[in-house]
């Protein structure tokens, strides 16, 4: 009897502090719940209406809109006189790691309005991290077609221009008897653990911060995952370099339907990396009709002014754009697409 006695204590004590550890969490916002929600109508995406706070290279806070993207929300029908952009792409793009204020949209945005002020610019951060070419292609037709753009910047790295299918319960780009159809066969275990464990990481940021590093743990040792920031023995990180790099690139097909598909007096593509993109793609593009901006002129320029766009100095990592790299392609990217405009 004792011993169930000291069991119960032990679980109500342990309970009691779990709780009182999510309170402070919470409230103190040293963490975020999930931020995964999942939608009829384009799969797994952001929740709405959600405050982030991000602290692992960068420091961000913000929050995913009404309309279930990042930033500042803008109604999918636009206002007249309004040139809306809408920047797609990877975790890049998405930029949870840096203030509103310093991300790359909003820089082109700025200076855009300043050089053209009779004119009304909105540039709106549909990124998602994970995402490549054909993710982005979906998540454009099911979802950013709705927000009247103007324009619409696909930007890339070679890693991103091969379908990975990685998102077991989100709509896919797929050939179909050669046709480019977006299907919705989702993953329906998939589509169920997803469900059951929501409850939890939306509700519990603690369990939310347990299952992130669960997830951390495939690729970084338990100890750094712990420790983070206070962890000092590893080698500095660079994900800034393509999985593919060194690899000869051969173009998926599904990759060549999805350009031959867009249209070029709205579709952009950007080659975000410091490496360019594969001869071959780009050639497809510039074929195709398609306006192109390359980004890696920018950037190796940057690296030889001796100003890293990846280095993050305080947590002695390299990974995504750093705040000079987000003003840097803000400015580039102002300038492409004001040539643009004044056609």
């Amino acid at each position: 009897m004792k011993i169930i006695k000291e069991i119960f204590l032990f679980f109500v004590t342990f309970v009691a502090v779990m709780l009182l550890c999510e309170v402070f969490v919470r409230t103190s916002h040293l963490a975020s719940v999930s931020d995964s929600e999942f939608y009829d109508d384009i799969g797994i995406s952001k929740r709405k209406n959600l405050n982030y706070l991000y602290f692992n290279e960068g420091f961000g806070i913000g929050q995913c809109n009404e309309f279930r993207y990042m930033g500042k929300a803008r109604s999918p029908h636009k206002k007249e006189n309004v040139v809306r952009v809408i920047l797609m792409g990877d975790s890049f793009i998405e930029a949870f790691h840096v203030f509103e204020r310093d991300y790359f949209g909003v820089v082109a945005e700025n200076i855009l309005s300043e050089k053209y002020p009779n004119k009304s610019f909105e540039f709106l951060n549909f990124g998602h991290s994970g995402f490549d070419l054909a993710d982005v292609y979906t998540y454009h037709k099911t979802f950013a077609d709705k927000f009247e753009a103007d324009y619409i910047l696909y930007m890339l790295s070679e890693d991103d221009l091969t379908p990975k299918y990685s998102r077991g319960i989100s709509p896919k780009a797929v050939l179909v008897n050669d046709e480019l159809q977006v299907v919705f066969d989702l993953d329906s275990s998939s589509l169920l653990t997803f469900r059951i464990s929501k409850f939890f990481t939306r509700n519990f940021s603690i369990i939310n911060m347990f299952s992130i590093c669960l997830h951390q743990t495939e690729s970084t040792p338990v100890l750094e995952t712990l420790l983070g920031k206070l962890y000092l023995w590893g080698e500095e990180k660079d994900v800034s370099v393509a999985d593919s790099a060194g690899l000869e690139y051969e173009m998926d097909g599904v990759t060549r339907a999805i350009v031959k598909s867009l249209d070029p007096q709205k579709v952009i593509f950007v080659d975000r990396d410091k490496k360019e993109l594969p001869a071959e793609f780009k050639k497809l593009c510039l074929d195709n009709g398609f306006s192109y901006f390359d980004l890696s002129e920018r950037l190796n320029l940057m690296v030889e002014q001796g100003v890293s766009p990846y280095a993050w100095d305080l947590v002695r990592k390299t990974g995504h754009w750093n705040r000079a790299a987000h003003f840097a392609i803000g400015t580039e990217i102002a300038e492409q697409l004001g040539e643009i405009i004044k056609r």
